[in-house]
C-alpha cells in the first residue's frame, strides 16, 4: 500500500467521512466491505485493512490481501 496524490485511468476514487481513497480497479472486489483504519501503537503506526473475505487485518505489510 502506498500513498498516491493523483488518480490514473486504472484507479477508482472513493470518499468517506472526508477522506479520499484511490484504489486500483482490479482490487475493488477484494476491498468490498473492507474496513480501513489507521492504528497507532507502541510498535509504530500503520493502516490496518480488515476484509469481509479474510476476517483478519493486514497491518502495514499487506501480503495476500
Amino acid at each position: 500500500m502506498t500513498l498516491e496524490e493523483s488518480k490514473t485511468d486504472d484507479d477508482i476514487l472513493d470518499q468517506e467521512y472526508g477522506v479520499s481513497m484511490i484504489a486500483d480497479k482490479k482490487l475493488t472486489a477484494q476491498l468490498e466491505g473492507a474496513i480501513i483504519d489507521y492504528v497507532d501503537s507502541v510498535n509504530g503506526g500503520g493502516f490496518e485493512i480488515r476484509t469481509a473475505n479474510s476476517g483478519g487485518g493486514c497491518g502495514d505489510s499487506c501480503s495476500g490481501c
